[in-house]
């Protein structure tokens, strides 16, 4: 019985030694891989550094200059820009001028927007891959990318052409652009519905529109509206200086002022896009919280 029992205890303590041995093993091997990680991450951030650096050098980012023409930048900013009394008197001076223009920018974004949500709906609906198949939704996905590609600037250069200098060019720039923007956002929404309501519709004989209809566009319809009114926020602050280009609002007089030097006018044309874009957003939000909770107690 003692040489059995000597046995036992000699295998149970190799049994231990080997488990030892084993979690031993495991824990370095968990060090070395997360010294791996360790030193890829820090290669990747250094390398991330640099190659900013790089790309600012290349760009001409010569931080010497500008902090020897600091003063520059300071002397505009408090003799001109921010000094009360002047500002005031500008303000008082050209209000004739800033609350119509601010109404203008503001009517550019609400028509381009109201002009380009009926095409983004029809092609957001029609880009969705669980609405149409591939060979529709991916040329149709594609188009919005080129669409969103280019700057609303441009098309607003493109729309002065045709229709000349004033809010005209700049609605129809807005309207493309928003065309663009919201088509994917809803093409995006509309893939992530529940397609059990969508079955059940199918199911009795319902056409494809019947089934967008009456399954697919009450799931999203919530979503659909907080994102146009998000992006009507967008298109506020877009229109308020598509002005620069000829194409009406804010941006004219704002652009004016800078080319005459007259930087307390520039200073009192921001103000007045400040005061635009957080009346725009403050309204979109109270809004956007009414449309939630008609949802919740719809549910």
């Amino acid at each position: 019985m003692s040489e059995r029992a000597t046995r036992g205890d000699a295998g149970g303590n190799t049994g231990d030694i080997n488990e030892s041995t084993s979690v031993d093993t495991e824990f370095r091997q968990h060090q070395q891989q997360w010294r791996r990680q360790f030193v890829g991450r820090v290669v990747i951030v250094v390398s991330l550094v640099i190659l900013v650096i790089a790309v600012a050098r290349w760009l001409g980012f010569d931080i010497g200059y500008l902090y020897a023409h600091r003063g520059n930048l300071w002397s505009v900013l408090a003799e001109e820009m921010l000094a009360p009394e002047a500002l005031l008197t500008q303000l008082q001076g050209d209000a004739g001028m800033l609350v119509p223009a601010a109404a203008e920018t503001l009517a550019i974004a609400a028509v381009g927007t109201a002009l380009g949500l009926p095409i983004a709906l029809c092609l957001g609906t029609i880009a969705a891959n669980t609405v149409t198949p591939r060979w529709v939704h991916m040329p149709v996905r594609l188009l919005l990318g080129g669409v969103r590609a280019v700057p609303s600037m441009v098309y607003a250069l493109l729309f002065v052409i045709l229709a000349g200098l004033g809010p005209v060019a700049g609605a129809l720039a807005i309207a493309v652009g928003s065309i663009g923007d919201l088509g994917r956002l809803f093409a995006d929404e509309m893939e992530e519905i529940n397609e059990q309501p969508i079955e059940a519709v199918q199911s009795s004989g319902a056409s494809a529109v019947s089934v967008t209809a009456a399954a697919r566009l009450p799931q999203v319809k919530t979503a659909y509206i907080a994102w146009t009114l998000f992006y009507l926020e967008i298109n506020a602050r877009k229109s308020s200086v598509l002005g620069i280009v000829g194409a009406g609002g804010l941006g004219f007089p704002l652009i004016m002022a800078f080319r005459a030097r007259n930087y307390t006018r520039v200073m009192a044309v921001i103000l007045a896009i400040l005061i635009l874009i957080i009346t725009v957003e403050t309204t979109a939000n109270r809004l956007r919280e009414r449309f939630r909770s008609n949802r919740r107690a719809d549910q």
